[in-house]
């Protein structure tokens, strides 16, 4: 798994050797400008930069639908990984629903 540094955020913008500024909500400083951040820092906003954001919004589906299918008596008696392929499936399967309704 990436580490979750700016680093290797889809956000941050690399200037010189170990610094760089977010682009998505940067830290403002008492001045009002924006100071660099160390490639190492990291922020609840991180974005993994080597995946598309396609594949992003899949995994936050997928993970949506897998807490939800843990909230029901079915996710009781099923092993997790079947949960996570049930997710990954439903997540799967949305955009074509999707489509097929826009039609």
């Amino acid at each position: 798994m990436t580490e979750r540094w700016c680093m290797h955020c889809r956000w941050w913008n690399h200037l010189e050797k170990g610094h760089g500024t977010c682009k998505r909500h940067p830290p403002i400083d008492l001045n009002g400008q924006r100071p660099y951040t160390d490639d190492q820092n990291f922020c609840g906003e991180w974005s993994d930069k080597t995946i598309t954001p396609e594949q992003e919004d899949l995994r936050e589906l997928t993970r949506r639908f897998a807490v939800a299918i843990m909230s029901t008596q079915w996710a009781a008696n099923c092993p997790e990984i079947q949960v996570w392929a049930v997710a990954a499936s439903l997540a799967a399967a949305e955009p074509q629903i999707q489509r097929e309704n826009e039609q």
